[in-house]
């Protein structure tokens, strides 16, 4: 959620008219996240959220489309996705497909308020998801890939680096290199980036699960290692936050083996990309802080440096799967 694409009025309202709604009364740009461009729209009488799909092709709109409607069947909490007039699940908004979400009320949490009753109901969902995943016929490679992100750490290398991005730099190369040779783990959909901005409160209840863009095929394990690191790193890991998300997902759904096993490579490896992510994103210039949210890497530098000296024993006994 950011804003690269600005639209004026006139398209704006022309946006509404392919969803089959009437020139919107009020128009916000959404700033926060850096990836797509976003606006609240109030029109036909309701509030709406449109997100225009930046650097995404229509089979990827079409995969979160089909996501979003077998979620919704099984009654997952994900907003509703309001079809083109045309029937499809996008219509265009300056040149790119732009997608139209009902609006969710609810809170995201902020680091402090992330707890571990919050952690406990996150890990309820995950694993509710993963059960889910067996019975959803969705398939998509993980668009983010060793080979892709392996490919941003050459195109940083040959530009100019601060001494703390180049100090990085080797042990970023070392984990996407490992990350070539991940254990096996059972598969299925993920979310693939449940942060914390993804996730709406109403009180301690779960209101919507959002930004489905990520969501493809994967380890069930670097689902639980992207949401443990989220959701329950401060300034290190919490073994309270974590071990109440992994009793939470172990409420609804099996630990297996082999995930278990696999957990700490993946989480690792979900570290090294988001960090390498957030550099790539933000190695030159940008739009101004009012258009797009500045994510730091180094935060999740800190956290692969700390995974990587805990080790697999000590990632078990940080989530509560250790003995």
């Amino acid at each position: 959620m950011a804003h690269y694409t600005v639209l004026s009025a006139a398209e704006l309202a022309g946006v509404a008219a392919r969803f089959g709604l009437p020139p919107p009364d009020r128009v916000e740009p959404e700033p926060r996240g850096r990836v797509n461009t976003s606006y609240h729209l109030w029109a036909g009488g309701q509030r709406w959220f449109l997100r225009i799909a930046e650097g995404k092709t229509e089979g990827d709109v079409r995969f979160e489309a089909a996501v979003h409607q077998a979620l919704g069947e099984a009654r997952f909490p994900v907003p509703r996705l309001r079809p083109a007039a045309d029937g499809r699940p996008f219509a265009p908004a300056g040149g790119k497909p732009a997608m139209l979400f009902s609006y969710e009320p609810g809170e995201p949490s902020d680091r402090a308020s992330a707890g571990p009753l919050r952690c406990q109901r996150v890990g309820e969902q995950l694993g509710r998801l993963h059960d889910l995943a067996g019975g959803l016929l969705l398939e998509r490679a993980n668009p983010f890939r060793p080979a892709r992100v392996a490919g941003w750490l050459d195109e940083l290398a040959a530009g100019t680096l601060d001494d703390e991005r180049a100090e990085a730099l080797p042990m970023l190369r070392a984990e996407v290199a490992a990350a070539g040779s991940l254990p096996g783990a059972p598969r299925g959909l993920v979310h693939g980036d449940l942060f914390l901005d993804n996730v709406l409160w109403l009180g301690d209840r779960v209101a919507s699960v959002l930004d489905w863009e990520m969501s493809c095929t994967e380890a069930f394990a670097y689902d639980l290692a992207v949401a443990v690191d989220a959701w329950c790193y401060t300034d290190r890991h919490e073994p309270v936050r974590a071990r109440a998300l992994m009793e939470g997902y172990r409420s609804r759904r099996v630990i297996e083996p082999e995930t278990a096993e696999a957990l700490h490579a993946q989480a690792r490896w979900q570290a090294a990309r988001f960090a390498a992510g957030r550099l790539m994103a933000f190695r030159g210039a940008a739009p101004p802080p009012q258009r797009v949210a500045f994510k730091d890497w180094r935060r999740y530098r800190d956290r692969l440096v700390a995974l990587r000296a805990m080790g697999p024993d000590g990632y078990r006994a940080l989530v509560g799967l250790g003995g």
